[in-house]
């Protein structure tokens, strides 16, 4: 099975992909706007809201199997062992220190990891990608998306200046929509599958996080 990130992902894309079929089903010969736009305003809205809770859950789950299987905090990437580090020195609570002893750094780890993600606002790549380095050491996500950093990030500027601006956003149509939908369904199978190869190449388990998305 693919990672639970990205299978609750493809749960949440049923949302979207109903609004899709709704659409066709309303303007089966897709001439003309018809006053649909609240339906693909709607989907970009759902899909963008998908991908976000998709690049939050993921990141999670990987510092949970890092942590698991990491003997030391020691082994993880260097970019990992410097943000703890600097979190460690930030933290105001003076019995921090006492928390990593033994095992305790693995819930540290993914503690942090929890409230850094959770605090995202907006899934651009240039959001995403330093937090990915921080927490598990990979550089430039955006190097294993097929569509490009900036495609993402425009992408997510299209959500921001439809919840901004309501109707009066510029008007998406359907076919803006779908392609959408593939892009980010595509970007999501690649992370899937090169971040699960990824995480597994830096612990000594003989068991990958989870299986590849064929």
């Amino acid at each position: 099975m693919p990672s639970l990130a990205y299978r609750k992902f493809i749960h949440n894309m049923v949302d979207v992909d109903r609004l899709i079929s709704s659409h066709e089903k309303l303007s089966p010969n897709g001439s003309g706007k018809r006053g649909l736009g609240h339906i693909t305003r709607s989907g970009v809205v759902m899909l963008c809201a998908a991908w976000e809770l998709y690049v939050e859950d993921l990141l999670i789950e990987c510092t949970k199997y890092l942590s698991n299987e990491t003997f030391k905090p020691l082994d993880l990437p260097k970019p990992v062992q410097k943000h703890l580090a600097k979190r460690i020195r930030e933290n105001k609570n003076e019995l921090k220190l006492l928390e990593l002893g033994g095992s305790g750094w693995r819930e540290v780890y993914v503690t942090y990891c929890q409230n850094e993600v959770r605090a995202i606002n907006t899934p651009k790549t240039t959001i995403i990608e330093p937090i990915y380095e921080k927490f598990i050491g990979l550089k430039e996500l955006s190097n294993i998306w097929t569509v490009g950093g900036q495609y993402i990030t425009d992408f997510v500027s299209v959500r921001g200046n439809i919840a901004h601006n309501g109707r009066s956003a510029p008007y998406i149509n359907l076919c803006e929509l779908v392609e959408y939908n593939d892009c980010i369904k595509l970007t999501a199978k690649e992370m899937d599958n090169q971040i699960c190869d990824y995480i597994f190449n830096l612990v000594t388990a003989t068991v990958q996080p989870w299986r590849k998305i064929r």
